[in-house]
Formats: C-alpha cells, sequence, structure tokens
C-alpha cells in the first residue's frame, strides 16, 4: 500500500496527496544526473529489504535516505553535499514540500 505525503495546496481546495514512490523517483533522477554520483544498483530480488532511494513519512517530515556509487577522483565530501543541495531544491520546486531531512550514505568508489 502507497503511503502518501499530504499538503496543502495554495488553491484551498483541498489537500495534495504525493506518494513515498514519487518521491523515490525524484531524488533517483536528481541523484543520477549530478556527475561522479549514482544511486546504488537496485537488487531485483523477492526478499528486498534495502532500497538504493528510500523514502518514509516521520512527525510529518520526509525523510530521504540516498545510497550513492562515487566516481574515483571526486570529493565526496563536496559531491555529497551537493546531492544534499540538488535533491532538497527539486523536492522544493517539484512538491512544494520542505520539512524534509536527506541523508546520504556512500555505498562504494567506482
Amino acid at each position: 500500500m502507497a503511503e502518501y505525503a499530504y499538503i496543502q495546496n495554495y488553491s484551498k481546495q483541498g489537500k495534495l496527496g504525493i506518494s513515498l514512490k514519487a518521491y523515490e523517483q525524484i531524488v533517483t533522477y536528481v541523484t543520477n544526473k549530478i556527475a561522479g554520483a549514482a544511486t546504488k544498483k537496485d537488487i531485483k530480488s523477492p526478499f528486498r529489504f534495502h532500497k538504493p532511494v528510500h523514502c518514509e513519512m516521520q512527525n510529518n517530515q520526509v525523510h530521504v535516505s540516498i545510497q550513492v556509487i562515487i566516481t574515483r577522483g571526486h570529493n565526496v565530501d563536496e559531491l555529497c553535499n551537493n546531492i544534499q543541495i540538488q535533491v532538497a531544491e527539486a523536492l522544493e520546486q517539484m512538491c512544494e514540500v520542505v520539512p524534509f531531512q536527506i541523508k546520504i550514505k556512500v555505498a562504494g568508489i567506482e
């Protein structure tokens, strides 16, 4: 069952629900566009416990966890900071969601 983050839209005619799957797709798209970074490959298995991008709702806040692969030769700290900034800007622009937390785990270097 899909979970939704509900936001009050500006028309005041109701709430807008955005599924967590949509957040995950936005985060994956933005992360993969950044030079030197890519989300960890998703393992196709019936028993998946870890996804490269995971979003969940906690206390009316969207929590984003991203597992990235960094290309050799890039500064890890700068690249992770850039990913956080780009993802935050995309979520604000596309979903009008301000309360969120972005965690990045470097899963490997290629």
